[in-house]
């Protein structure tokens, strides 16, 4: 009977002081890793595909649903301790801001609730004035020809941000799609939104067709100087609906950038249109529209 006993004891032993204590380390060690050095991401759905689900060329700067980005973390740290900050045209890990339509997913099998996390490219930075007029970004007074986005491919002429004036005072911001808010209804997640606003100019166009109720005021596409630690972020995808990004939630804070995505690892094969197997792993760089001269 001793002999049992004393196996059950060294049997619970060698479970807490060897197998448990050799778990936590592991998991301290995962945590710490994923938390300072790198970590790595899933995309889900196309709002960073340009051809709307359709396969990538090789070589993209882009990317689709299922790819899996590797993402340093050690460059955030970075930033939030003011050494270094996001460029125009890296593709951005983000929280979206609490409110947002699709800021909480729902897990696939259990069911339960988690915060999501968007993948989105930066086209603005603190300090730029940002304006998209008939689908093509203007950034402080230059159009952007961004050669890796949907618009080369199917148009669309989307307007941003929308300023509607009411005896000479801003009274509606038109979010993207035609969605208007008035400045005493805006969300939570808006409220900074009229502060960016730059004001109108003779050379702000008018806002084609804007909803029915504003119809009485003088609507124009306006602009946005985007605040200090703010950043102005949309999906490659530019097609109606393809992409939830700032011209739905406005700019995002510095701190709710979560990383940068910087390569894509998986899957290490991918099919091409033709179905014709290739190399997938690559760097993901700065778009040529954003690269300084």
């Amino acid at each position: 009977m001793l002999c049992i006993l004393k196996a059950v004891r060294n049997f619970w032993d060698y479970l807490f002081k060897e197998w448990l204590r050799q778990v936590g380390e592991a998991l301290l060690l995962a945590f710490l890793v994923t938390t300072f050095i790198f970590t790595t991401v899933g995309v889900v759905g196309n709002s960073m595909n340009p051809l709307n689900g359709g396969a990538l060329p090789a070589g993209s700067v882009s990317l689709q649903n299922g790819e899996r980005v590797f993402v340093p973390k050690y460059e955030t740290w970075l930033v939030r301790f003011g050494l270094t900050q996001w460029r125009r045209g890296e593709i951005a890990i983000i929280k979206p801001p609490e409110g947002t339509p699709n800021a909480v997913a729902q897990f696939p099998i259990l069911g339960f609730q988690f915060k999501a996390f968007f993948i989105k490219r930066i086209v603005g930075v603190p300090g730029d004035e940002v304006s998209i007029r008939e689908g093509q970004l203007v950034l402080n007074g230059q159009p952007i020809k961004e050669t890796h986005i949907t618009s080369l491919i199917t148009p669309y002429p989307d307007n941003f941000p929308g300023a509607c004036y009411r005896d000479g005072r801003l009274s509606h911001i038109i979010m993207q799609q035609g969605t208007p808010f008035a400045l005493d209804e805006l969300p939570d997640y808006l409220k900074d939104l009229p502060g960016m606003m730059m004001p109108p100019s003779s050379n702000d166009p008018a806002y084609p067709s804007p909803p029915l109720e504003l119809q009485g005021e003088r609507c124009v596409v306006g602009t946005l100087k985007i605040a200090p630690d703010h950043y102005f972020v949309m999906g490659d995808n530019r097609t109606i609906g393809g992409s939830e990004d700032s011209r739905t939630f406005g700019p995002i804070a510095k701190d709710r950038i979560a990383g940068r995505a910087n390569a894509v690892w998986w899957p290490p094969i991918s099919r091409d249109e033709a179905g014709n197997t290739r190399l997938n792993i690559r760097s993901l760089p700065i778009p040529p529209a954003f690269r300084q001269p």
